[in-house]
């Protein structure tokens, strides 16, 4: 049994470097405003509830558009693959 005890902490040193260089050089559990201590601040306009609506309008009338292109590229592209199936099998 002579050289085990080598190879068995050869093996631990190999597995403790492997994981050392899957985890990566720095802590994922820090995030950069806590290294800083400040939350990052913004400088946002100050908005009437006039203005406010109308954004909040095209806000919404932008996400309807493209939910409706999203709609109408799923049924473009279920057209297609119907229409294939159905050409290679008849």
């Amino acid at each position: 049994m002579h050289g085990s005890i080598g190879h068995f902490k050869a093996l631990l040193q190999r597995r403790k470097a492997r994981k050392q260089k899957a985890e990566g050089r720095f802590d994922k559990r820090k995030h950069l405003s806590e290294v800083t201590g400040e939350p990052p601040k913004f400088n946002f306009p100050k908005l009437s509830p006039k203005e406010l609506k109308r954004l909040k309008a095209d806000i919404k009338a932008k996400i309807e558009r493209n939910n409706f292109n999203d709609y109408l590229l799923y049924i473009v592209i279920f057209l297609i693959l119907f229409m294939s199936f159905y050409y290679f099998i008849n």
